[in-house]
C-alpha cells in the first residue's frame, strides 16, 4: 500500500524498493503457510486447511500486485529520467528531444505493459478465488475496493497496449507523418460517417504539430468543377441530381480503406487541376465525426472564441448554426464561414497539450472509445502499420465474416442535417427450417423533426449488406418498390431509396434466404456479426434466433440475452459499436 502511495507521489525509486521487498515477503509467507498446512496437526482438519487455502489466494494476489507495482515504478523511473526529472510537465512544455525520447519509450513499452497487465490479471484471478468466510471476513470490504481499482487499471492497460504499438508512428516518430484529415458531419449521414464538409492537412514530427490547417471542402471542389469530369455512382446521379463526382461525395463506399483511397485520389487530382499540387504522399487518411471533438471537450472544458463558448453540450449544434446561418448575421463572407472550425481545432490542441500527465489516462480512454465506436477511422499507407490498425478493429473496413453478417448503410441525399432528428431501431430474426436459414429484417425510422433551415423530409439511399449468396425473397418500404441486388466488398447487398416525412414513422422490411453453407452450422455453431455504420444512431437492436437444434450455449451471456426455449435465444441492446454473437449446439 505504501509503494502504491509512493507511485502516486511519483517517488518511483522508493516505490520500487518497497514493492520488491513486499514481493519477497509475500512469497515467504506463502511458503510458510504451505509448511503449516502440511503439519500433521492441521492437514486433517478441513476448516484450518480451507482457511489457509483462502489466505494463500490472497497472498498470491498480493505477490502478483507487488510485481505489478514494481514494474510500474520502473516504468515511471524511466519516464522521469527521459524528462530529466520534470514529472509534472504538460506535453506542450516538453522539448522536441524529450518528445522524441518519450515516443521512443512508448514504442518499446508494449512487452512491459503486457507483463504489467498479466500480473494485474493474475492478482484479480486469485482475489476471485477468495471466499472471505471465517478469519478473512473482516478484509472483504478493503479487498473488494482494491479489486475495483485493479479492474480499472486492467481495463486502462487493455486500451493503452494497442495504442502503444501504433501511437509513435501516428505521432510522426521516427519519421514525420502527414495526414489528410476528413471531418464528417454525421447529422448528414454518409456511408463512412457523414458528409465531408471540411478537410485538413496535418503534419506531425516527433509529436510536434508542424502544420495544421482546415478548409471548406467547396474551396477545393468549386474552382475545378468544370475541369473534372468523373461520373458519380448511379444513386448520386439519380437522387442527388449530380452528373459529376467531387471529393465532397467521395466517401460513397462503406469500406473505409476503399473510401480513403478514393478521397486521397480526389484531393491529389483536384489540387493538381487547381495548380496547387502537393506531391508529398500522405502517411494516411483520418476521418473524424463530431462526437470525438465533443468527448475531447469533456476533458479540456469549454473553448471560448470571440465571446462564444463551445462546450461538450452545444458544440455540434452551435457550430452547425454558425456555419449555416450565423455567419450571415456577423457579416462573414460565405467563402470564410468555416474558418471557425480551424480556430476551434487550434484552441483544442493547445488545451489538450497543456494537460498534466495525470490527465493522460483520460485521453487514452477517449481515444480507445472513439476508435472502437468508429468516430475515428484510420487508413495508413504503410501496409505493416495499416495491418496493425486492422487487427485492432480501427480500420473501418467491411468485416470479412465467415458466418452470418449484417450492415445497414444509410446515405443522406439532399436531406439537409436531418439525421440529427432520425431515430433508428433494428429487428433481426433468423428462422431455421428444413429448407435452410431464413432472415427477416425490419429497420424502423422515426422522424422527430420539422421543416426548417436544418431539417426536412428524410431521403436516404440505403444499402443492406448480408452474406454473399443470400437470396432476396421480399422487400417493402423502398420508394416505388425499387430495390437493386448486387455483389460488393465480398457481400451481397440489397439497396433502394427511402423517404420519410417529418413527424412520421416508417420502416424497411426484407426477407431473404441465407447461403446454404451457413445452414450447415459448421463446428455446431451459428455466428452473427452486426457491423455499425460510423456516425449512425441506432437506439435499439433486437435479435430473435430460432433453430432446429438445441442451444447448448450462447455469447454474450448477458442479462439482455435470454434463452426463450431449448431452440431459441433473444437479445436486445444497442448498436453503438460492432456486435458479435455466437450460438453453440
Amino acid at each position: 500500500e505504501q509503494a502504491i502511495f509512493l507511485i502516486k507521489e511519483q517517488n518511483f525509486s522508493q516505490a520500487k524498493i518497497l514493492a520488491e521487498n513486499s514481493s519477497d515477503n509475500f512469497v515467504a509467507a506463502i511458503n510458510q503457510s504451505e509448511e503449516f498446512k502440511n503439519k500433521p496437526l492441521t492437514k486433517f482438519i478441513p476448516y484450518i486447511t480451507g482457511q489457509i487455502n483462502q489466505a494463500e489466494y490472497l497472498l498470491s494476489a498480493a505477490e502478483f500486485l507487488s510485481r505489478a507495482v514494481s514494474q510500474s515504478a520502473s516504468f515511471g523511473q524511466d519516464l522521469t529520467s527521459l524528462l530529466e526529472g520534470n514529472k509534472k510537465l504538460a506535453y506542450s512544455q516538453l522539448s522536441l528531444a524529450e518528445k522524441q525520447c518519450l515516443l521512443s519509450r512508448i514504442y518499446q513499452s508494449t512487452p512491459e505493459l503486457n507483463g504489467l497487465k498479466a500480473n494485474i490479471s493474475l492478482a484479480l484471478i486469485n482475489i476471485d478465488q477468495v471466499e472471505f468466510n471465517g478469519l478473512l471476513f473482516p478484509l472483504k470490504g478493503k479487498v473488494t475496493n482494491l479489486k475495483s481499482q485493479l479492474s480499472f487499471v486492467e481495463n486502462l492497460l487493455a486500451k493503452a497496449i494497442p495504442l502503444s504499438e501504433i501511437l509513435p508512428a501516428l505521432a510522426g516518430y521516427p519519421e514525420t507523418a502527414k495526414y489528410l484529415i476528413i471531418l464528417q458531419n454525421n447529422d448528414e449521414l454518409r456511408p463512412t460517417g457523414g458528409f465531408i464538409g471540411t478537410y485538413g492537412i496535418l503534419e506531425i514530427n516527433s509529436g510536434d504539430i508542424t502544420e495544421f490547417a482546415t478548409h471548406d471542402i467547396y474551396h477545393l471542389d468549386m474552382p475545378i468543377k468544370d475541369k473534372l469530369a468523373i461520373t458519380p455512382p448511379q444513386p448520386l446521379q439519380k437522387y442527388l441530381n449530380v452528373n459529376r463526382w467531387y471529393m465532397r461525395d467521395a466517401n460513397w463506399s462503406p469500406d473505409w480503406p476503399t473510401a480513403a483511397k478514393k478521397i486521397a485520389w480526389f484531393y491529389q487530382t483536384e489540387t493538381r487541376l487547381a495548380g496547387q499540387a502537393d506531391n508529398k504522399k500522405f502517411t494516411g487518411v483520418i476521418a473524424l465525426t463530431p462526437q470525438f471533438i465533443i468527448d475531447l471537450l469533456a476533458i479540456t472544458g469549454p473553448i471560448n472564441l470571440t465571446g462564444v463558448e463551445y462546450n461538450k453540450d452545444n458544440f455540434q449544434d452551435l457550430l452547425q448554426y454558425k456555419v449555416e446561418k450565423g455567419y450571415l448575421q456577423l457579416g462573414v463572407p460565405s467563402w470564410q464561414r468555416k474558418e471557425v472550425i480551424g480556430d476551434i481545432a487550434k484552441e483544442l490542441k493547445i488545451k489538450l497539450f497543456d494537460l498534466p500527465p495525470n490527465r493522460w489516462p483520460e485521453i487514452i480512454s477517449t481515444l480507445d472509445s472513439n476508435l472502437t465506436k468508429k468516430n475515428i477511422l484510420l487508413y495508413l499507407s504503410n501496409p505493416v502499420e495499416h495491418n496493425l490498425i486492422r487487427q485492432h478493429g480501427w480500420s473501418g473496413e467491411i468485416n470479412n465474416s465467415a458466418g452470418d453478417y449484417l450492415m445497414i448503410v444509410d446515405a443522406n441525399l439532399a436531406a439537409l442535417k436531418t439525421d440529427a432528428v432520425i431515430s433508428r431501431s433494428i429487428n433481426y430474426k433468423v428462422e431455421q427450417s428444413l429448407n435452410g436459414l431464413f432472415a427477416k429484417l425490419r429497420i424502423n425510422y422515426s422522424h422527430q423533426g420539422t421543416f426548417n433551415w436544418k431539417t426536412t423530409r428524410y431521403r436516404s439511399y440505403t444499402r443492406i449488406y448480408v452474406p454473399l449468396g443470400s437470396q432476396l425473397i421480399k422487400a417493402e418500404g423502398f420508394v416505388d418498390n425499387d430495390i437493386a441486388a448486387a455483389t460488393e466488398l465480398g457481400k451481397t447487398s440489397f439497396a433502394g431509396f427511402f423517404s420519410l416525412e417529418p413527424g412520421k414513422i416508417g420502416s424497411l422490411y426484407l426477407e431473404y434466404k441465407l447461403p446454404e453453407q451457413l445452414n450447415k452450422l459448421s463446428n455446431n455453431k451459428y455466428e452473427l456479426y452486426i457491423q455499425r455504420q460510423p456516425g449512425s444512431n441506432v437506439n435499439q437492436l433486437d435479435l430473435d434466433l430460432n433453430f432446429l437444434y438445441r442451444v447448448k450455449s450462447y455469447n454474450p451471456a448477458s442479462l439482455s440475452m435470454q434463452k426463450v426455449s431449448p431452440f431459441r435465444v433473444k437479445w436486445e441492446g444497442d448498436l453503438n459499436l460492432d456486435r458479435n454473437f455466437e450460438v453453440r449446439f
